[in-house]
């Protein structure tokens, strides 16, 4: 594929030899000196399942704990069933496809390059942390399981308790179910609900000593969860932002209670990008706006994206579980004032800090304004949210060792 690039992108382009993560690493020792300050990078991806996407991540990865000193691996999945993947990690014990299976949410765990990345990490012994809601979202209940056993024989067990009994009325495996049966609870349990996610997270701060911080943390997480569920009822921008601010607050979460901590997040584009989000009709701050507020430069934001190949896609089928079908389909041609139409054909890395000021200037290109997710685009000023923008040539989809 040949596509027009400027010579300022030329410029600020450095190509890589492979996806391959087992590879030698010596193309990617250009991006050893721009890491050099980071404490926090994310790698980000227009779409999950994705197999290049999920070898390059591995391969960056490798190279930031290998080069740079990167000591913990964070993903878009539930924090909450994350805790059993850092064990194995760190004990070697259990099988590693019941494993991810089990406990990487979203299915994330259900491809050979995911469970090759995790088998990496264990030999290389770098940490995990989910970042994200638990139960893909759909479910608090793995989180309030959790709390029931870190609280028995504390006065907090019966707040669990009530909790549990609540969220059973609503939740479900998949998440257009749970939104469905919540948004159709009467006011006032919703209210209650609320009420008791509360009072649990009063009852955390108020104990002497309290709970370890990882439980206090959990708890924030429901309450997270717990407005994220009123936004989607509202229908209001609180649905997004709550389940974003989420993945921000375990980030910090962990460079707080692990000091010497330099973590690699793996997550969607859309979530990793410094910059608001603009949806229809609102703009919602993504984990790596909140990120970028409070570490500055320290947080570096990678997006990955496609040039062609396929990608999943989803749609809408009453037939398919959860009421939404993921299918591969066709990337077409990048679309006029996407990032993809500006990239190199080829696979590497653009570095867009150094295009901020001249992408825009008089006589000068204008700057991309869109990026892909999934087959579609995402509109705004790309160079501002990522620093910067890894092309991949083609793309395909991962098969799914579950299926």
């Amino acid at each position: 594929m040949s596509l027009p690039v400027t010579s300022h992108v030329t410029d600020h382009f450095t190509p890589f030899t492979t996806v391959d993560p087992h590879e030698p690493l010596d193309d990617l020792e250009p991006l050893a000196a721009l890491f050099a300050q980071a404490r926090v990078v994310a790698i980000g991806e227009s779409a999950h399942y994705v197999r290049e996407y999920t070898l390059l991540r591995h391969r960056i990865t490798r190279f930031l704990v290998e080069r740079c000193g990167f000591t913990v691996f964070a993903l878009e999945s539930g924090f909450s069933e994350g805790v059993a993947v850092d064990a194995w990690i760190r004990s070697g014990r259990g099988d590693l496809r019941t494993l991810a299976d089990q406990n990487l949410t979203y299915r994330m765990g259900q491809s050979a390059e995911m469970r090759g990345h995790l088998a990496w990490m264990r030999e290389a012994g770098v940490r995990y942390a989910g970042l994200d809601l638990p139960g893909s979202a759909a479910t608090p209940l793995p989180l309030l399981e959790r709390l029931r056993v870190a609280l028995d024989g504390t006065s907090g067990r019966a707040l669990v308790e009530d909790l549990i009994t609540a969220t059973g009325a609503f939740a479900d495996e998949h998440a257009l179910h749970t939104y469905a049966a919540y948004t159709a609870l009467p006011r006032a349990d919703r209210d209650a609900l609320t009420a008791h996610w509360a009072e649990l997270a009063a009852w955390c701060d108020t104990q002497v000593p309290g709970p370890p911080a990882a439980t206090r943390h959990e708890v924030r997480l429901g309450v997270l969860f717990d407005q994220m569920l009123r936004g989607h009822a509202a229908r209001s921008a609180l649905m997004a932002s709550a389940r974003d601010r989420a993945m921000a607050e375990t980030v910090f979460w962990l460079l707080q209670h692990h000091s010497d901590a330099k973590i690699v997040i793996g997550a969607a584009n859309g979530h990793i990008q410094r910059t608001p989000v603009s949806l229809p009709g609102m703009r919602v701050s993504p984990a790596g706006h909140h990120l970028a507020q409070r570490l500055g430069e320290a947080y570096l934001s990678i997006a990955m994206t496609a040039l062609g190949g396929h990608t999943p896609s989803r749609r809408a089928d009453s037939s398919a579980p959860g009421g939404v079908a993921v299918s591969s389909v066709d990337l077409g041609a990048p679309r006029a004032g996407s990032i993809e139409a500006v990239l190199p054909g080829r696979l590497g890395v653009l570095d867009a800090r150094g295009l901020r000021g001249l992408w825009g200037a008089p006589g000068a290109a204008e700057a991309p304004s869109a990026i892909r997710v999934q087959d579609g685009y995402l509109d705004g000023a790309v160079a501002e949210a990522h620093d910067f923008v890894v092309g991949v040539p083609l793309t395909s989809v991962s098969e799914q060792v579950g299926d």
